[in-house]
């Protein structure tokens, strides 16, 4: 009788295994890592990018008017020389690119800077993950897009209160940049196909855009750009601004429609009662509220 010899068939079957296996772990890795470097340098050109299509374009045409500095003729007798230690005293600075005073102004800047530059990052590194796994949800991510400017536009604005000292509009500012940051957290989590679309996502988004248009909408949008009083600059500003803020109003609810009509289902019924009582409550009291600040 002949004995089948199982230990080399076992042997050979736990070595393919576990190459199998190493393969499949690799290939994830490599994967992964592809992701990482992607998402670094997305997330690297677009951070960078910003700033000087801001102030070397945009600010370039729209002001030109700007005479140029004679770096070695400029004194700068406001700068209190505390970065610069032993090297230089208060008095008549010579000219540098960036002037920065140690104080309490400058490191909010600093904070608010790191906040909103790890926060961009973040949210780029989803993005590009869920565009990498296919399952980008296309409406959403024009909304993220068309609040890119919304966002920069909140940071310079703080930078400026700060560098400034001019903080009339500071809580005011802060309820809407508050407000978008949730929303734009409820964006990106419904980038991804993956996130159902539910109801209460979708009413929080517009719910807080149309607080935004009823602050905005009686207040600078119309004396600057429908009585004709703002500048250029300013008109551009206000649009800039405004058209974000009815994207998210409109393209959640048509998600929703066409959500409730794949399923076949009315919109009255993925909204409960509470959820719209809740919504119209938030946009009187959230509106009221900007007013007042």
């Amino acid at each position: 009788m002949v004995f089948p010899k199982t230990g080399g068939n076992f042997m050979e079957n736990y070595v393919e295994k576990r190459l199998t296996t190493i393969h499949n772990t690799s290939e994830q890795s490599v994967k992964n890592y592809k992701q990482k470097v992607i998402t670094f340098f997305v997330g690297l050109f677009i951070i960078v990018t910003l700033p000087y299509i801001h102030l070397g374009v945009l600010h370039r045409l729209i002001f030109p008017g700007k005479p140029k500095i004679d770096r070695r003729s400029c004194k700068n007798s406001c700068f209190d020389t505390v970065f610069r230690g032993i090297y230089e005293s208060p008095g008549n600075s010579g000219y540098k690119h960036v002037y920065f005073n140690v104080t309490w102004q400058t490191y909010r800047i600093w904070i608010f800077t790191v906040l909103f530059i790890l926060m961009a990052y973040e949210s780029l590194k989803y993005v590009v993950g869920v565009i990498s796994n296919k399952s980008l949800r296309k409406s959403m991510f024009v909304l993220f897009l068309a609040n890119v400017y919304p966002h920069y536009y909140s940071w310079w604005s703080y930078f400026s209160y700060y560098n400034e000292d001019f903080y009339d509009y500071y809580s005011h500012h802060m309820l809407f940049t508050i407000t978008e940051i949730v929303a734009t957290c409820l964006v990106l989590n419904l980038c991804d196909n993956n996130n159902p679309i539910v109801s209460w996502k979708i009413l929080a988004i517009v719910s807080i855009n149309t607080m935004h248009i009823c602050i905005a909408g009686t207040d600078q949008f119309i004396a600057h750009v429908i009585r004709g009083k703002g500048t250029d600059f300013q008109n551009v500003r206000n649009i800039a601004l405004m058209f974000p803020d009815l994207l998210h109003v409109m393209i959640p609810l048509l998600v929703l429609f066409i959500h409730a009509k794949q399923n076949n289902k009315l919109l009255r019924e993925l909204c409960f009662k509470e959820e719209v009582f809740l919504c119209v409550v938030f946009i009187c009291m959230g509106t009221l509220f900007g007013k007042i600040l």
